[in-house]
């Protein structure tokens, strides 16, 4: 986990993500995703994790996976489990992700169970 803790230092040093978002992911970190292995895959979630939630603290425009891709992640095995951790971390977060951003995470967060 200590990798994933210093991308997230690294985009807080390079004034990518500030220091509300980088104390959220961090805490994300330590709280909620430490039964997965895949280095890859964290990486993948965490560095989304915080660009979204500083891209909605910004008032910037979020990204959408389109209708056909997130019916597919509805079907993974893993979508329920992938949806309560959703929640958890929804509930934690300094803002609140748009249903856009809101299927990002959870295909990320299906591809972290499936790995």
């Amino acid at each position: 986990m200590s990798e994933l803790k210093e991308r997230i230092n690294i985009l807080k040093e390079g004034e990518v993500i500030n220091e509300l978002t980088a104390r959220f992911v961090l805490d994300i970190i330590d709280q909620e995703l430490k039964e997965f292995d895949s280095l890859n895959a964290l990486e993948m979630f965490t560095t989304h994790l915080a660009m979204a939630t500083q891209r909605i603290l910004n008032q910037e425009e979020v990204d959408y996976l389109s209708d056909e891709i997130y019916q597919q992640v509805e079907k993974h095995p893993s979508f329920s489990n992938a949806s309560k951790l959703y929640t958890s971390i929804a509930s934690k977060a300094p803002c609140v992700f748009p249903e856009g951003e809101k299927r990002f995470l959870l295909m990320h967060l299906c591809n972290l169970y499936q790995l």
